[in-house]
């Protein structure tokens, strides 16, 4: 990827996870990768960016620097209080990866808020949010369901990420100190796996233009990752991204309207197996499902492959619009039955107040006076107005 295409795309972690998950993906993808990370808690700060990513302290005149304390409230008004500071960040970025851990305060509070303006500023978003462990109570999970709807509703793409589902794949032998890291490597690994998908292809590549679109268009897409080594290893991969539980069990497949597909392999990777991926994942969508797949080289991943794939349920194609005939094109324009009082669904205010203002009745100064009628037009009225057509002014 291009120096400018690299800024054009923003990790951005918000809340101590979210901080937590972004520093991960930063260390192991490296330097060059544009990772910002916001929270109410200044020590947390630090801690991330010691990792070399950039850290804003929000809310630190409300709550100085000592976090939210799990409220939510109180990470909505950080966020308010401080977005100038995150959009001084934002200069030149396109698509902005989200990074948040639903049910506390900060992450909870400060996502909606943040993802709203990202796109009052025209920057597509794409968010990975995770639902709280269920062992870790009620109100943290009912709090992450309450502020669920507010993401989606500015989101371009919405990834919810069930952190249970994780510890399925895991394993049954997982300690529960170990849940949460585990968990969050799992998710920073599929993430940096995307990441590098786009910014350091191999032979077949993608990049941060296709991702956009993609999420422009993308509503909401679920996550997921699957591998493999030995013999028939491109075969195994995909059934192994088939059974993964953030994909449910191979049922996200089957109903995406569109798939972003990277595979991950060393520098053994043989084109026949590139077609063996494609077939089985081929199979395993359904008819139309728009498909966008590159490969990533590593030569850590000599006989292996990996796969991760962002599947779009909502996602729907571009339409093109059809040009018109030579018969549409020279035909007259629609006369407007009713002359419009807004036109173009706004308001239209005059400027300088004409005396040639036409209102409701479009008759302006000529009320009163017998029309002009030619072919049951009233010719007083100007044209435009007539026709329903909208000057720029």
């Amino acid at each position: 990827m291009k120096n400018e295409d690299q800024a054009a795309m923003l990790l951005l972690g918000v809340g101590g996870g979210g901080c937590r998950l972004a520093a991960s993906v930063r260390a192991v993808y490296g330097a060059g990768l544009h990772a910002v990370g916001v929270d109410t808690d200044a020590l947390a700060n630090r801690n991330a960016a010691a990792g070399g990513m950039t850290c804003l302290l929000l809310g630190g005149s409300r709550l100085s620097g000592h976090g939210t304390g799990g409220d939510a409230i109180q990470g909505r008004l950080a966020a308010q209080d401080d977005m100038q500071n995150l959009q001084a960040q934002m200069n030149g970025v396109r698509t902005a990866v989200v990074m948040a851990c639903l049910g506390g305060g900060t992450g909870g509070g400060s996502t909606p808020e943040i993802v709203k303006a990202l796109g009052e500023m025209g920057i597509a978003t794409v968010c990975f949010v995770t639902m709280p462990f269920g062992f870790e109570g009620q109100a943290r999970r009912k709090e992450a369901e309450r502020v669920l709807p507010m993401i989606e509703e500015s989101a371009d793409s919405l990834v919810v990420v069930p952190l249970d589902d994780l510890l399925k794949d895991a394993g049954e032998d997982l300690m529960l100190e170990n849940a949460v890291n585990i968990a969050e490597g799992i998710i920073a690994a599929g993430i940096t796996l995307l990441w590098r998908l786009l910014s350091k292809p191999g032979f077949i590549s993608l990049d941060a233009e296709k991702l956009h679109t993609m999420v422009m268009r993308g509503g909401n897409a679920l996550f997921g990752c699957g591998s493999a080594a030995g013999d028939d290893r491109a075969i195994k991969s995909v059934a192994a991204l088939r059974g993964c539980s953030l994909l449910r069990s191979g049922e996200a497949l089957k109903r995406a309207n569109a798939l972003m597909l990277g595979i991950l392999a060393g520098s053994d990777l043989r084109l026949a197996e590139v077609g063996e991926v494609m077939c089985e994942v081929n199979k395993s969508c359904k008819p139309g499902c728009h498909v966008e797949m590159g490969t990533v080289f590593d030569p850590a991943y000599e006989g292996r492959i990996e796969l991760v794939a962002l599947a779009f349920e909502s996602w729907t194609a571009a339409v093109m619009a059809v040009p018109k005939s030579e018969t549409e094109v020279a035909a007259e324009p629609p006369v407007a039955d009713v002359i419009p009082a807004r036109v173009g669904g706004r308001k239209v205010r005059s400027k300088g107040g004409s005396k040639l203002s036409f209102g409701a009745t479009g008759r302006g100064k000529f009320k009163g006076v017998e029309p002009t009628l030619y072919n049951n037009q009233d010719l007083d009225v100007p044209t435009f107005i007539r026709r329903g057509i909208r000057l720029e002014r």
